[in-house]
């Protein structure tokens, strides 16, 4: 079983980022819930229709802090789609069951257009 929770968040997420969805579900268990927008999903099934629908290989992500403790890795992060359409703070935190993805909730701020430090607020 994996216990190197960061490592498993990390990986998801550069497998998403690639999107290699097939990739992704094998760290999805199959009751996965995604409590976050544009998802809102309580199955890793219909997560991966979701994420098939968005624009995976133009978004950026800066993960700005990853801390594990327990069953939970939470992560800061700001994410932007390049030309401005998308610019945002996200705090996610991900619930680890049996060595896989179980749960993700998230909070995002939009980050005002012109802000001089826009990770600031992280």
């Amino acid at each position: 079983m994996n216990t190197d929770y960061k490592g498993l968040v990390l990986n998801c997420l550069e497998l998403y980022g690639k999107g290699d969805l097939d990739a992704v579900a094998g760290l999805l268990r199959d009751d996965y819930a995604d409590h976050g927008l544009p998802f809102r999903t309580s199955t890793k099934a219909d997560w991966i229709a979701e994420a098939r629908k968005l624009p995976l290989a133009e978004l950026r992500i800066d993960i700005r802090r990853l801390v594990a403790e327990g069953d939970y890795v939470t992560m800061f992060s700001r994410r932007w789609l390049p030309g401005g359409a998308l610019d945002i703070a996200v705090a996610d935190i991900f619930r680890i069951q049996d060595g896989l993805i179980a749960e993700r909730w998230e909070v995002v701020e939009q980050i005002p257009a012109g802000a001089p430090n826009p990770v600031a607020i992280l």
